[in-house]
């Protein structure tokens, strides 16, 4: 007889999962309210020198889905959404981050992006239960899309997208001066708390993944830095902050092409952002790295 595993979507709506061939981490999770949404905000430090290597990219994203299972189980759905998608920006093809941070997203009812977050799992795996499993999904999640209408999860918006309460919104940019003080005081440290503070207020605060950045390169955590970068770069793709430290993020990673690509759109780029000083200094980089 052939097993089956439920994921919930939702309150109400029952998934069922593949066969026995789908993975533990493909299992059920709990339904939750929705999402208490937030927004972005104005100017980021200057990026810090990079030391040698310390971690890798795909070992942040082993680290980050772990994160997320167990806020998963503490019923943190919103936290453990933008730690599978932490993942996600660490290592873009892995399948588990994908899956597990759509089941996230529809336990929120952000249905729209979560059915994405599935077709990519499913895109990225050769294993037909995993394929089967996130089709089930899809298919579930699009009756719940249309039950839904047009509310803010059923368009697809993402946890921290809507509108932030005025005093959250104050201590939000509280920390995030505080974070940047801390940089300038070369106190990484504290400054990555403090700025990972003001995240978990307001999610999408562009300025503060940029200043995390800085303060992961200043601890040497340069797979950390990267994925703050990529995300600031994929919430503002005009920006040029993101730009010079995802390069030098990958520069301390030993990923010199991608480094001197993005050294080379800094020295180009527009961008109010820029910095005249770090311009030249990216075209001295870039120069290097041929």
């Amino acid at each position: 007889m052939v097993r089956t595993r439920r994921f919930q979507l939702g309150v109400s709506a029952v998934v069922w999962l593949g066969t026995l061939a789908v993975p533990a981490w493909a299992q059920a999770q709990p339904p939750a309210p929705e999402a208490k949404p937030a927004a972005p905000a104005a100017r980021a430090p200057a990026p810090v020198e990079p030391q040698p290597q310390r971690t890798s990219q795909a070992v942040l994203a082993a680290t980050r889905i772990r994160d997320g299972d167990a806020l998963m189980r503490e019923r943190r759905y919103r936290e453990a959404a933008f730690a599978f998608l932490d993942a996600e920006h660490a290592a873009p093809d892995h399948v588990e981050a994908r899956f597990k941070l759509g089941n996230a997203l529809a336990v929120l009812g952000y249905y729209a992006r979560a059915i994405e977050e599935w077709e990519a799992a499913s895109r990225l795996t050769q294993d037909a239960a995993i394929r089967q499993s996130a089709q089930d999904n899809i298919t579930r999640a699009r009756v719940k899309q249309g039950e839904l209408g047009a509310s803010p999860q059923a368009v697809g918006q993402p946890p921290g997208s809507g509108p932030v309460a005025d005093t959250t919104r104050a201590q939000a940019r509280r920390a995030y001066e505080q974070g940047v003080q801390h940089i300038s005081q070369r106190a990484y440290a504290p400054a990555l708390q403090t700025l990972t503070q003001a995240l978990q207020q307001e999610p999408l605060l562009t300025v503060a993944y940029i200043a995390r950045g800085s303060a992961n390169i200043g601890l040497r955590r340069y797979a950390e830095a990267a994925a703050d970068y990529q995300f600031a770069l994929k919430l503002e793709p005009e920006a040029a902050s993101p730009l010079y430290g995802l390069a030098e993020a990958y520069r301390a990673l030993g990923r010199n092409l991608e480094a001197r690509d993005l050294y080379e759109r800094y020295a180009r780029s527009t961008a109010a952002d820029v910095r005249p000083e770090l311009k030249e200094e990216s075209r001295q980089k870039a120069e290097r790295l041929r």
